[in-house]
């Protein structure tokens, strides 16, 4: 399988509140790179293109990572900028909660390089939205509309849904976090998915003012006619697992998260999206494919680093996690 991965690399300043220092990571599109190429490694098999900008300012700090990638596909993507990448900082509260702060966005990528060529080499798309920027809808639909085999297109409608990047102020040093907002074109956005992946505040907020619950977005897209590409919608519920609904078949399959000592939530959502395309497109039922990319998401929060995706052992509990 050949899957494209649309998103922006950023390098994350991570503040706990235990602790009096910033940590300095990478993080946003990364987390589906390392995902993937560990995914592959497993499976022995597949290659991934990352349909990203590669900051030429920063590349001492992002070539230690990204060289690892033996199934990456650099000469289709990882289009060279002379721009920093990136800045996120992730401001965490007791509990588990956390504000971002986006003080440095790259730009918008642009036909040239989504491009329907590029589009018909793929099996899948994964489009994970880092800033809420990272490609313009408009771009996006002209490179489907145009593409002569269309991929299997999974979005993670997360930053589009975060509102407007926020800015340092005198109360606050890294800013007031982004606070959640509809989405305008909502519609067109789920319109051009087979699958969208979102969390239980993201449902929320997505088709806001038009519609304020999970429950009513979900009763909307299952009677439109609107979203005839559209075959699931899932949702992530943190510790509780995730929920995966099936609109053409009318069923709704949930998956439980394993017990686990989490360490660091930080880029979960990327790691589960790289798992649900791939299983997807392995040929996996839609609930074990749920299952297991709730079991991956689970294990990454058990994880210190991004490098540890590659590195560590996988869930000994779970013969099956790679399989």
């Amino acid at each position: 399988m050949r899957i494209g991965i649309l998103g922006q690399p950023c390098i994350d300043e991570i503040v706990h509140p235990s602790r009096d220092t910033m940590r300095l990571a990478l993080g946003g599109i990364l987390y589906s790179f390392t995902a993937m190429e560990r995914l592959m490694r497993e499976a022995g098999d597949g290659s991934f293109v990352p349909m990203s900008w590669l900051s030429v300012p920063d590349r001492l700090l992002l070539d230690p990572l990204i060289s690892q990638f033996r199934f990456m596909d650099r000469a289709s993507g990882f289009w060279p900028i002379e721009s920093k990448t990136n800045r996120v900082q992730l401001v965490y509260r007791e509990g588990g909660s956390r504000t971002e702060h986006c003080s440095h966005i790259l730009p918008a990528l642009t036909t040239a390089e989504i491009s329907p060529e590029l589009l018909d080499s793929l099996d899948g798309l994964f489009i994970n939205m880092i800033s809420g920027y990272d490609v313009s809808l408009d771009t996006l639909e002209h490179a489907l509309n145009h593409a002569s085999k269309r991929p299997l297109v999974h979005l993670d409608i997360h930053a589009l849904a975060l509102g407007p990047l926020s800015t340092a102020n005198e109360n606050s040093p890294f800013g007031g976090g982004r606070e959640p907002r509809g989405v305008k074109e909502w519609k067109r956005w789920v319109a051009l998915a087979d699958t969208v992946q979102m969390n239980e505040l993201e449902a929320r907020w997505f088709a806001d003012p038009e519609i304020q619950s999970e429950k009513q977005l979900l009763k909307h897209i299952a009677e439109s006619k609107n979203y005839s590409k559209l075959r699931y919608l899932i949702l992530t519920r943190a510790e509780r697992g995730a929920s995966l609904f099936d609109f053409k078949n009318e069923i709704v399959y949930h998956g439980a998260a394993p017990p686990v000592q989490t360490i660091d939530t930080t880029g979960s959502g990327d790691v589960f999206g790289s798992a649900l395309i791939f299983f997807m497109l392995d040929g996996k039922r839609p609930e074990d494919a749920l299952e297991r990319s709730v079991q991956w998401a689970s294990w990454n929060t058990t994880l210190r680093t991004i490098n540890q995706i590659l590195e560590a052992d996988l869930f000994t509990q779970y013969d099956d996690l790679s399989s």
